[in-house]
């Protein structure tokens, strides 16, 4: 391996593998205390939740009405811890960059390979080691759509159907109404242009007739 690739794998070791693998290092092990607390927690109140329980028949306690109240209120704050670790998801995301960082890991084995390489197989070595890495990474990547489609969220009402529904039939008479309003069809409105004019016509003629004598 000639210094320019020597100078390239050291590069692409420290910045791009190793700094990649300390981020999933650290990504792991802050959701594996997050779970960790949140089944703890929720351990810790099932297990007050029963002494509460035991210890309400028997302590005397003033005021009596804080046992019965704990009885209630501690299970469903633990009720409350499972149901935020299971919405986040921290286990299912610390085992994505647990595997993650294994695989890079192992990659290591590639690196050292292609720096011990002569400078004849030193290139196709070296372009294995990065395509290697490459490939765990785009794999990283790619779980997240399957890890995002496990969590379906509550569907919205459908607007249209809603919409539909609240509607109001029309008024049996408005229909009748909106005909009473349109105007006149065009027949109609020439019969009666004609007959008015007919009966002007009729008592014109009765105007202009002489006066008959009287008997």
């Amino acid at each position: 391996m000639n210094d320019r690739q020597k100078q390239f794998l050291t590069l692409y070791r420290t910045l791009r593998h190793k700094d990649q693998a300390k981020f999933y290092q650290m990504r792991c092990d802050e959701f594996d205390r997050a779970h960790n607390q949140a089944v703890y927690m929720a351990a810790g109140l099932m297990a007050l939740t029963a002494i509460a329980s035991l210890l309400t028949p028997v302590v005397s306690l003033e005021p009596k009405w804080i046992w019965p109240v704990l009885g209630v209120l501690l299970p469903a704050l633990s009720t409350a811890l499972t149901a935020y670790n299971s919405l986040y998801s921290f286990e299912p995301q610390s085992k994505l960059y647990h595997d993650a960082m294994l695989a890079l890991r192992k990659a290591e084995a590639i690196s050292i390979d292609a720096e011990q390489a002569p400078e004849a197989e030193a290139e196709a070595k070296l372009a294995a080691y990065v395509n290697q890495v490459e490939e765990i990474l785009r794999k990283e990547q790619g779980q997240w759509g399957q890890l995002i489609s496990q969590l379906k969220p509550v569907e919205a009402p459908q607007r249209a159907e809603t919409a539909q529904s609240t509607e109001t039939p029309p008024a049996p008479g408005k229909e009748q109404a909106t005909d009473a309003s349109k105007p006149p069809k065009a027949a109609d409105a020439a019969g009666t242009t004609d007959d008015s004019q007919t009966s002007e016509a009729s008592e014109t003629s009765e105007a202009g007739k002489p006066n008959e004598k009287a008997g």
